[in-house]
């Protein structure tokens, strides 16, 4: 079977020799559709985007933002010691002012300047802005700096508790305005009399909520940048301005991590250049192969984007991956071509000599790389299935044009042939190497198992974690503003906390809410070895403030009425005073309360516990009403839950479809199972890698595997496939292995010098996770190509002295 499919390929080489100009319009033909679709690529990092659609918890996030609006926040905080001065004051008066009329996509904004002052006068409740009548004297500072401070609700919230900190926190836009026409005031107003809008009010009093889509990728950049613009003009001495929250956070992630992707890969195509002459000495041998990644990423794009996919973090490795499994089955092309036309100055011998003797196994490592990356298409992390989805999609674009295009251009290529007169260093290093394993084979097979050992050890060691802040470098104004806002602020995130009573003023219950109110207090001492709660805000706080206001403000009646008339009269009372602060913490229908749990950027992995804290102590105060986590961290969480779980067992398919896949390859189960230990070998000592580099297994490093999985099936595959070829021709198993090593071997070799340099490169980047990517993905390749070289050929010597090759 083997040989007529060998033959079939040889076959199929001299057709392509003869038909280039065809082959070629084919092949362009098919790839014109996916690369029309290339400029409509979208990015999206937000946290929701890891979610699929049909997600609950996503699903929770989403009613949350219907009812109660986007609960990221980006917090500008500005540091000085003179807070409480008049310049500080009209300086902060005028950042507020110019941020409410120049940033798009704001919902709400809230500083000193106009946050709510509850308080009594005579026998009124007064709810206006602290500043509304703005001091002009120092006299009159003081008074607000005193009231400021008193304040429970703006402790930690807008103004640090030492007062040297204060905060301008902006609220986005639940929803996206694409597609949105923008109507005068005038025209808004004459709407509101328009009888064409009575269909969307009868729907919502029908309970059909019609579905629009939220505050998109390109929006939070716009926002976020107009931001940062403005906070520039505002930097001086005496001030120090930070910029935090999790859209700023997840739009620098952004920006970063495409610079750097962006940067890399352009270093990473120089590296491949240089290389690719360096060992050819051939144009052709350079640029070929860069056309085949270029067109297989670019279909793989264009793919993405027509069935509206967007461009993810995880997903960002795919091309990497391409490029890595596209140079290794181009460089397989080019070496057996390139040694053949230089024998016998025949090009279409040497093309069908070629696809005859590695088209089978270009076409069987493409397979098999397909299987085991498409493993990831059933995983609950939408972009890792994405991944799965595309990579393995790509890996076939490359496959094809492998096996058609390349061909085809060297066909209407003039190539000269270089006679070797002696044998090139490369060849002579081969010869070298292959003699290694044939005597050293127990030697090598006892050291891999012990290294195996250790790294399995060291594994277990290795910690989890899903911080996308620590990705920052220690002293990125991203992480920096981030950390000094959660350290005098106590947090810049937030758990929101949803109490659903199914009963209309459910809300208007004292005792319901003094047990909220004591929820509150209780979660606010909450500490543990990773984090804590900073502040809590719900509809407590306002009530206490309500009832303390028509107490003459004495402090001893911030306390939550035990009259539930009282109550009803209070809350009416603050809804008539013109503040709409309600609509935060509590639906029109008083059924469903939102308690907001403010602590700092936690790492994932390690917010487990106050979350669980949390829903925990919520669901034992209110037995009998729906409790329901959401919000930033928990989505956070659940990310990296489902990431871990679906990658180990997307792993495990790969694994077991790819031991199949190498018993039909190589016609045998006990050297298909045999070959398994080549393939998985890398990856387990890039654990130990990890151990030593103290990187943790986050999404990123997470997803290495996947590419090695790539390249160590691919270089294994060649490896077998040749070497059975030659041990069935010669019945001499070191024989086999040197012919292995002067043929496939090589271009293996020079795969791996090109794509690890290329990947060691990303260790000078800014981010910390695309160093850490470079340096694991490079020493993957490494540890492959030595697994392929040394450990594959030992296992083959046990083999053939048992008599398994047959």
């Amino acid at each position: 079977m083997h040989n007529k499919l060998e033959s079939f390929m040889g076959k199929f080489g001299v057709f392509i020799h003869d038909n280039p100009l065809k082959v070629i319009v084919i092949v362009l033909t098919l790839l014109a559709f996916p690369l029309s679709h290339v400029p409509q690529i979208k990015m999206d990092t937000s946290t929701e985007g890891f979610m699929h659609p049909d997600d609950p918890v996503l699903i929770e996030y989403n009613a949350f933002r219907a009812q109660f609006g986007r609960d990221e926040r980006v917090v500008i905080a500005l540091k000085s010691d003179n807070v409480f001065t008049l310049d500080f004051l009209n300086t902060l008066k005028e950042m507020h002012e110019e941020l409410e009329t120049n940033v798009p996509f704001l919902d709400d904004i809230t500083s000193l300047y106009n946050v709510r002052n509850t308080r009594g006068e005579a026998d009124k409740l007064i709810t206006d802005d602290l500043l509304e009548v703005f001091p002009t004297t120092q006299a009159e500072v003081d008074i607000i700096k005193q009231q400021a401070m008193a304040s429970h609700f703006y402790k930690d919230l807008f103004i640090s508790r030492d007062g040297k900190m204060t905060t301008i926190v902006i609220e986005t836009d639940a929803y996206s305005h694409e597609g949105q026409v923008e109507v005068s005031d005038v025209d808004a107003f004459d709407e509101g009399f328009d009888d064409s809008t009575g269909t969307s009010t009868e729907n919502m009093e029908a309970g059909i909520v019609e579905e629009r889509p939220f505050l998109t990728d390109k929006e939070n950049a716009e926002l976020v940048n107009a931001v940062l613009v403005i906070v520039d003009k505002y930097k001086k001495e005496g001030i120090e301005i930070y910029v935090a929250g999790s859209p700023s956070v997840n739009h620098a992630l952004k920006s970063q991590m495409q610079a750097d992707m962006q940067k890399f890969m352009r270093i990473t195509f120089l590296i491949i250049i240089v290389f690719l002459f360096v060992m050819f000495r051939r144009a052709s041998a350079v640029f070929y192969p860069l056309i085949v990644i270029i067109l297989s990423l670019l279909a793989t794009v264009g793919t993405m984007a027509w069935t509206g996919a967007a461009f993810k973090l995880p997903t960002q490795i795919v091309p990497s991956l391409l490029m890595a499994v596209s140079i290794g089955a181009t460089v397989h092309i080019l070496s057996i071509f390139f040694d053949k036309f230089n024998t016998t100055g025949d090009k279409r011998e040497a093309i069908k000599y070629t696809l005859g003797h590695s088209g089978l196994a270009i076409a069987m490592t493409s397979v098999t790389t397909a299987i085991g990356v498409g493993s990831f298409a059933g995983s609950e992390v939408a972009p890792i299935s994405d991944l799965g989805t595309y990579a393995s999609f790509g890996v076939m674009v490359s496959l094809l044009l492998t096996l058609t295009l390349l061909p085809a251009l060297l066909s209407i290529t003039k190539l000269k042939q270089k006679v070797k007169t002696e044998a090139g260093k490369l060849d002579l290093i081969m010869k070298k190497l292959s003699v290694i394993p044939v005597k050293h084979y127990k030697s090598i097979i006892v050291i891999t198992a012990i290294l195996v050992g250790i790294a399995l050890i060291a594994a277990t060691k290795i910690d989890l974690s899903h911080n996308p802040l620590k990705w920052f470098q220690p002293d990125s104004y991203d992480r920096v503003s981030t950390e000094v806002i959660d350290e005098s602020l106590n947090g810049s995130v937030t758990i929101e906390l949803i109490i659903d009573t199914k009963t209309e003023n459910g809300w208007n219950d004292p005792e319901r809410l003094e047990k909220l109110n004591k929820l509150s207090s209780d979660m606010e001492q909450y500490v543990d070895s990773h984090t804590h709660i900073g502040k809590v805000i719900s509809l407590a706080t306002i009530i206490k403030e309500t009832n303390r206001a028509l107490h003459e403000n004495q402090e001893e009646y911030y306390t939550i009425p035990d009259n539930a008339d009282l109550v009803s009269q209070e809350l009416l009372l603050f809804e008539n005073s013109g503040s709409d602060d309600l609509e935060d913490v509590v639906d029109s229908q008083f059924s469903k309360a939102r308690i907001s749990i403010k602590l700092p950027w936690t790492d994932a992995v390690k917010a487990v516990e106050v979350l669980e804290y949390v829903k925990d102590t919520a669901a034992k105060t209110f037995p009998n009403d729906t409790v329901i986590a959401t919000g930033m961290i928990p989505l956070l969480i659940n990310t990296f839950a489902h990431a871990v779980s679906s990658s180990v067992t997307s792993y495990m398919i790969a694994a077991i479809a790819i031991t199949f896949m190498m018993m039909i390859i190589l016609g045998s189960v006990r050297i298909g199972l045999l070959s398994m230990i080549p393939n998985l070998t890398p990856i387990i000592l890039g654990l130990l890698i990890m151990y030593v580099a103290n990187i943790p297994l986050d999404m990123f490093t997470l997803l290495i595997g996947s590419i090695a999985i790539g390249l160590a099936v691919d270089d294994t595959i060649h490896f077998m496939h040749n070497f059975r070829r030659y041990y069935l021709e010669s019945g001499d198993a070191e024989k086999a292995i040197e012919q292995t090593f002067f043929t496939t071997g090589k271009a293996m070799v020079i795969t791996t010098i090109v794509l690890s340099l290329g990947f060691y490169a990303y260790m000078f980047a800014n981010m910390i996770s695309v160093q850490n990517f470079g340096l694991l993905t490079g020493s993957v390749i490494v540890l492959a190509l030595l697994a392929d070289l040394l450990l594959a050929p030992a296992l083959m010597m046990v083999v053939a002295k048992r008599g398994w090759i047959k």
